[in-house]
């Protein structure tokens, strides 16, 4: 771990970015940008200095362009910093002085920067293994009160005492309404940092060699290194160790699983909560000393905690179906749409004593014809649920239910809203299942409760999540 934070840092002390020199010119001098750059210009700057490019993994490569020019480029391209302090004509101005000689902001292109002393202090700190945590508080908290385990581990970080977190370097994606259009509001780009989720807290007792990550996304505990502002601490996102093309590559490539053995804990928190002991010790006030407000105190926090969570839980749950939920409330409209063009069709059918062809349908035909025309509807039907059921968590049996109420009521109007001759027209549960849906593919088994009430059809199409923020 120290070599690649070595290796991070090194990238980023080595390079400036040419906007950074051509706006802090600007400022010194009183000049314009324009004014600076055709200064550069006439004194040969692109025979002295080289610039340079960043691709999505913090690697530079010689951009072959001029400085004159350049545009909107400069924001994206760089110099090696030790070139700029050795150029006569920038230095004489005394503009980058050693301090300066990093770049200590990073641009996105929505044109807001971020500061990365923060990512430098985060590059300062130390992660802890589950052992290397356990030992260093036994080390270091009173020798008097009871040792550390998994289990009084795992209970403090359930306080949110401590933050179990682990490492990930690759991209990193989340639904973003200033993104570009052409990936539906999913932006992406790399990252290298520690992650965390709200139930890694419960992973700590536990020795699978897989842990699942939440289907929501996880959040970002603290930034080691990136290129633009677009993210920030303790954002939600996905993680992708390929970068995903549009949302059905991201819902196909996305991170679901991380070793067990990759909890890690980070030091300096440690010592905030090792303090924090120390400071409860010496605090003597009648509400310390008394058990019994303490054990409100804490079912209190407990209950906060849980609230905070479920809030959370909420709020992740509604920006991600949103977009979901609009676009299946429009496909159902649109089914209606369909489903009464489709009666009204069939309906001028029946008026018309002959058709195109001249030919004079029996009653038995006409008969024929509606039952075709039912069949074929039910099929449509379950054709346009299996589209809309990208997860594959409805069963045959599932569909069918749904089926039943809309063939009955389209056999009560093709058979001029006749009760007994619309019951005719109608087929049971079972022929829809053999015959009406025979060659259509569904997911195989039998639903547990759980799934059966998650999967509900109505509650799919028609019941709104709360919206919480």
């Amino acid at each position: 771990m120290s070599i690649l934070i070595d290796e991070l840092e090194a990238r980023k002390n080595d390079y400036i970015v040419v906007a950074d020199v051509i706006n802090s010119m600007a400022e010194v001098t009183n000049s314009t940008s324009s004014q600076v750059v055709d200064y550069l210009n006439a004194h040969n700057i692109d025979e002295c200095l080289m610039m340079f490019y960043m691709d999505e993994n913090y690697n530079f490569y010689q951009y072959n362009s001029f400085l004159l020019g350049l545009g909107n480029d400069a924001k994206t391209t760089y110099f090696k910093a030790a070139d700029v302090m050795a150029f006569e004509p920038i230095t004489k101005h005394g503009i980058f002085k050693e301090s300066q000689a990093t770049n200590s902001m990073v641009h996105d292109v929505y044109g807001r920067t971020y500061d990365v002393n923060q990512h430098k202090k985060n590059r300062e700190d130390d992660y802890l293994t589950l052992g290397e945590t356990l030992d260093f508080l036994n080390y270091n908290t009173d020798v008097n009160s009871l040792a550390y385990d998994y289990v009084k581990l795992r209970d403090i970080a359930r306080r949110k005492l401590i933050t179990p977190c682990f490492y990930f370097d690759g991209h990193v994606g989340s639904f973003r309404g200033d993104s570009d259009d052409s990936n539906n509001g999913f932006y992406t780009e790399v990252i290298a940092g520690y992650f965390t989720y709200r139930s890694l807290a419960e992973e700590i007792c536990r020795y699978d060699d897989h842990m699942k990550l939440p289907n929501d996304g996880v959040m970002i505990y603290s930034i080691l290194e990136k290129k633009t502002a677009a993210y920030v601490d303790y954002d939600d996102v996905f993680l992708f160790y390929d970068k995903p093309q549009g949302l059905d590559e991201a819902e196909k490539f996305k991170i679901t699983h991380i070793e067990a053995e990759e909890i890690r804990f980070s030091k300096r928190a440690l010592n905030s909560y090792i303090a924090s002991l120390a400071n409860a010790s010496q605090d003597d006030t009648p509400a310390q000393n008394d058990s019994e407000l303490l054990a409100k105190l804490e079912k209190l926090q407990s209950e906060n905690n849980d609230l905070n969570a479920r809030l959370l839980t909420a709020r992740n749950t509604y920006k991600q179906h949103r977009n979901e939920i609009k676009a299946l409330t429009e496909k159902n409209e649109q089914a209606d749409i369909e489903k009464a063009k489709l009666i009204e069709q069939l309906s001028k059918a029946e008026l018309t004593d002959k058709p195109a062809n001249s030919v004079t349908h029996s009653n038995t035909d006409i008969q024929n014809i509606k039952k075709a025309a039912i069949r074929q509807f039910n099929r449509s039907i379950a054709v346009a649920l299996i589209d809309l059921d990208y997860q594959s968590n409805l069963r045959k049996g599932d569909i069918v239910n749904f089926i039943m109420p809309h063939m009955k009521e389209l056999a009560y109007v093709l058979a001029d809203e006749q009760a007994d001759k619309a019951k005719v027209l109608t087929v049971k549960y079972k022929t829809i299942y053999d015959t009406h849906l025979q060659g259509l593919e569904f997911k195989q088994g039998t639903q547990t409760t759980k799934e059966r009430e998650r999967v509900n059809i109505e509650l799919l199409f028609k019941k709104q999540l709360p919206v919480t923020e």
